[in-house]
């Protein structure tokens, strides 16, 4: 289990750093550098450590496994990893990243990051010829009207995970939908994207309920949802939200009633949280799972050793992949240099054990496909932890947003 030594940089932050040469559970001295040391390698995680969202320890766990897994250095340069809770906040997120920028002459920095702190990062990365590894943020317009040539997306986008479900439900049949969404940006995007692939499936949205991130009682959304009488309530929710969502759709006796329910962004954490009782029969897109083969079921196990026994999610092998890809790129390139790595970033696939020959697109998304996946019954479940099926392999094609369609100024169109 890691254990991680802080020291306050500047009112309002609190800092984590971590010496990455393959010794875990160090806790070791932070004082500051002033100037670049040609010895050590930087790498800067953002990420939250407070709430009940997906980061913390988690991605920092992933990332140290990494790390460790490459051997603790590269071109002979010690890997140090300097860890910023940037607290939800996008001013946080920015002044840490300034001041591991001008102060830690960083060399590349991971953003598990909300979006509203991502774009900012962007901008920062760019300016001062910094890889930008994205393994978290939602919005699509990271790889859209925003994208940078700095920046590379290894996970998900609001676009790549509601597209499949929806288009594997309409082949089954689903001509009907009702969409309950968070009252934000992200519930907003889910819900346009939704909306759209529905059009395309030649299915119809018949209503729309929008609620607080800090709404409890969901009972009045639900039951205009059931009224709705749609085939299937989507929702464009997250963690805490989709939960109680779902139990209290299963006490008004909706998926008894008939109805379906998709969740259009949704992890396998949430799925313990509900129960596989209430959550069996459904409808996900993910682009990992810990069960999937032999080679994810070896990582899983190597991993809980580092995560105090704890499952990883998308996100978690996200990091690890990517942290990953940024190594071999240096190794490639022969040097730290942020912009000879990104031509390497660019040219070099990633090959890992839950990713083949996935190539980076001009926008910096990862070109990696998806999986359909619905949640298995109790009675299919033959161990702890053994909650999906693979319904359908989604192909990069299908899974992300065509070119031609993209706001990006980047791509070849």
């Amino acid at each position: 289990m890691l254990q991680l030594s802080t020291f306050v940089a500047k009112p309002r932050r609190t800092l984590i750093r971590l010496l990455a040469a393959g010794l875990m559970g160090a806790a070791l001295p932070a004082a500051v550098t002033a100037a670049a040391d040609d010895t050590v390698l930087k790498m800067g995680l953002l990420t939250s450590f407070g709430g009940n969202q997906i980061g913390g320890k988690m991605v920092v766990a992933a990332a140290q496994m990494a790390i460790d897994d490459f051997g603790g250095s590269v071109l002979g340069k010690k890997i140090e990893l300097l860890t910023g809770d940037e607290q939800y906040k996008p001013d946080v997120a920015l002044s840490v990243a300034r001041q591991w920028m001008d102060e830690e002459k960083l060399n590349v920095m991971v953003a598990n990051t909300i979006s509203a702190s991502t774009f900012a990062l962007v901008d920062l990365a760019k300016k001062n010829k910094i890889p930008l590894l994205l393994t978290g943020p939602g919005s699509e317009d990271l790889t859209g009207k925003s994208c940078s040539e700095f920046s590379s997306n290894y996970i998900w986008n609001v676009y790549s995970l509601p597209r499949a479900v929806i288009n594997g439900m309409s082949q089954e049949g689903a001509k009907t939908w009702y969409i309950l969404t968070i009252d934000n940006a992200y519930g907003k995007s889910l819900e346009n994207n939704a909306a759209e692939f529905i059009a395309a499936a030649g299915g119809k949205v018949l209503g729309v309920s929008r609620f607080p991130l800090t709404m409890q009682d969901y009972s009045a959304f639900i039951l205009r949802a059931q009224a709705s009488k749609a085939d299937v309530i989507a929702l464009g929710t997250t963690g805490d939200n989709t939960v109680s969502i779902i139990k209290q759709a299963n006490e008004f006796g909706v998926l008894a009633g008939g109805q379906k329910l998709a969740a259009l962004s949704m992890n396998i954490q949430d799925v313990h949280a509900i129960g596989l009782n209430q959550a069996k029969g459904l409808r996900m897109v993910s682009p990992f799972y810990h069960d999937m083969n032999d080679e994810t079921r070896a990582w899983n196990k190597r991993f809980l050793k580092y995560s105090d026994n704890k499952i990883p999610t998308l996100i978690e092998s996200g990091v690890y992949s990517a942290v990953t890809h940024y190594l071999t790129a240096v190794k490639a390139a022969g040097t730290t240099d942020g912009s000879a790595v990104m031509a390497k970033i660019r040219s070099v696939p990633v090959n890992d054990f839950q990713m083949k020959n996935v190539m980076r697109r001009d926008d910096g998304q990862m070109m990696r496909p998806m999986y359909l996946l619905e949640v298995k019954s109790p009675a299919e479940s033959k161990e702890p932890w053994d909650y999906y099926k693979v319904v359908r392999n989604v192909p990069a094609s299908e899974a992300w947003r065509p070119a031609a369609e993209s706001q990006c100024n980047l791509l070849k169109k």
